[in-house]
C-alpha cells in the first residue's frame, strides 16, 4: 500500500492551495483533505512541491525551495541528488543551508551502491532513495548530528522521496509514450504520402493536386478553428481522398466523357473502397471521413449515403470546397480551366446546395485576405 505525505495548507492562500491540488490531481495523485493539527505551523512551499511532483525537469529554483521547506519542517538540512549526463552520474541539484560543502560538490556513478558522501565531523549522511530498490534514480539525504528525535523525520523523508521518485518515473513513462506516439505518427504520415505518390504514378491524379488541396484545406481548417487532432485528420484525409481509385480499372478512369450510368455507378464506389481498405488502421479513423464523405452534398443529394447538412463531418465539408476549387482551376482533356472568378461564382451559387455556406464564406474570406492563393500552384 502506498504511503501518504501530509501537507499543511493553512498558511497558503486559497489560490495557491487550488493551484497545488490541481497540479497533483492532473498528475494522477490521490488527494485526501484533513484539518490541520492545532499549533501545526510548519508547511512546505506548495507550488515548488507541486512542480517537483508534476514536471519532468523542475527548475533549480523550485528544487531549492522544496529542500529548504523540508529543512524547515524537520529541522534537518536536506539535499537532493538526481541523475545527470544521460543518467550516468548523480550530483547535487539542490541543498539547504547547513549541508556540508563536500556533499554539494560530490558526483559519482548513478549505478553505484556506495556514494562518496562521507561523514563530515559530527555530520553524517542518511540517504532516502527515490527508487526504493536502488540509488540510480536519485535520493534525498539528510544531514544528521546524532541528536535525539531525528528518527522522527525518517518516515516523512522516506515517503517524500518515494513520491518524488514515482512522479519522475511517471513523467518518464509519459515521455516514452510521447516518443512512441511521435514515431507512429511519422510512420502513418509516410504511409499516407506514399499512397498519394502511387496514385499519381498510375496517372489517376492531376500532378500536384493532392498536395495543393491538402495545403489549402489545412489553411481553411485553421481559419474555421479546427482542433489540432482535426487538422491532422484533415491533412491525412485530403492526401487519401482519391486513394480508392487505385482499385478501379484503368479503362474506366481513362475513359472520355460521357460516362454511362454503369460507369458512374462503379466510379462512385471509390469512396467506400478507400474506407474499406483503411478502416482497420486506428490512426486513420478520423481521416477516413474525407475520402468516404467528400462527395456528400449539403442538400443530401450526394453519395455514398446521402448525408445532409452538419451530418457531414466538418473535415469532409471543408475538403469538398477546396477539392472543387482546385479541380475547376485545372486543365483536363475534357474541360478547359476555369478562371478564379468563375470558380468563386460557382461556389457562391452552390452554397447551401453542394457546399456548407459557412465553409464557402470562410474560404472566400481566406482568398480575399491572401490573394496569392488565387495563383497556381498554391
Amino acid at each position: 500500500m502506498a504511503g501518504k505525505i501530509a501537507v499543511t495548507l493553512q498558511e497558503a492562500s486559497l489560490s495557491e492551495q487550488a493551484h497545488f491540488l490541481q497540479l497533483l490531481k492532473d498528475a494522477g495523485f490521490s488527494i485526501e483533505a484533513a484539518p490541520s493539527a492545532p499549533g501545526d505551523e510548519a508547511h512546505l512551499p506548495l507550488l515548488a512541491l507541486g512542480k517537483v511532483l508534476t514536471q519532468s525537469d523542475p527548475s533549480g529554483e523550485d528544487l531549492a525551495a522544496l529542500v529548504e521547506g523540508v529543512t524547515r519542517v524537520i529541522q534537518l538540512p536536506v539535499s537532493l541528488f538526481l541523475p545527470v549526463q544521460e543518467k550516468t552520474l548523480l550530483s547535487c541539484r539542490a541543498a539547504a543551508p547547513g549541508t556540508p560543502p563536500a556533499w554539494i560538490e560530490a558526483e559519482f556513478p548513478a549505478g553505484s551502491a556506495e556514494t562518496v558522501l562521507k561523514v563530515q565531523g559530527e555530520i553524517r549522511p542518511c540517504l532516502f532513495p527515490l527508487d526504493k530498490t536502488e540509488l540510480s534514480a536519485g535520493f534525498l539525504v539528510a544531514a544528521l548530528r546524532g541528536s535525539s528525535g531525528e528518527e522522527k523525520a525518517f518516515s516523512f523523508l522516506n515517503e517524500l522521496a518515494g513520491a518524488i521518485g514515482e512522479a519522475r518515473a511517471r513523467t518518464e513513462r509519459l515521455r516514452a509514450l510521447d516518443r512512441g506516439a511521435s514515431l507512429l505518427d511519422s510512420s502513418v504520415d509516410a504511409l499516407v504520402e506514399a499512397c498519394t505518390t502511387l496514385l499519381e504514378l498510375r496517372g489517376h491524379e492531376t500532378a500536384g493536386h493532392s498536395e495543393r488541396v491538402t495545403s489549402l484545406s489545412v489553411k481553411l481548417g485553421e481559419r474555421l478553428g479546427l482542433s489540432s487532432r482535426e487538422l491532422i485528420d484533415l491533412r491525412r484525409g485530403a492526401l487519401l481522398h482519391d486513394i480508392g481509385k487505385l482499385t478501379l480499372p484503368d479503362s474506366l478512369l481513362q475513359k472520355s466523357p460521357p460516362l454511362s450510368e454503369e460507369d458512374w455507378k462503379i466510379l462512385r464506389t471509390h469512396t467506400v473502397r478507400a474506407f474499406e481498405a483503411f478502416r482497420s488502421v486506428p490512426a486513420l479513423q478520423g481521416a477516413l471521413d474525407v475520402p468516404l464523405r467528400h462527395h456528400e452534398r449539403f442538400d443530401g443529394s450526394g453519395y455514398p449515403d446521402g448525408l445532409k447538412g452538419k451530418d457531414i463531418p466538418i473535415v469532409a465539408r471543408i475538403f469538398a470546397v477546396v477539392d472543387v476549387w482546385d479541380a475547376l482551376l485545372s486543365e483536363t482533356c475534357y474541360r478547359k480551366r476555369w478562371s478564379p472568378g468563375k470558380v468563386l461564382d460557382h461556389l457562391r451559387r452552390a452554397a447551401g446546395v453542394h457546399f456548407d455556406p459557412e465553409v464557402v464564406s470562410a474560404f472566400i474570406s481566406l482568398l480575399e485576405e491572401d490573394p496569392s492563393l488565387l495563383d497556381r500552384p498554391f
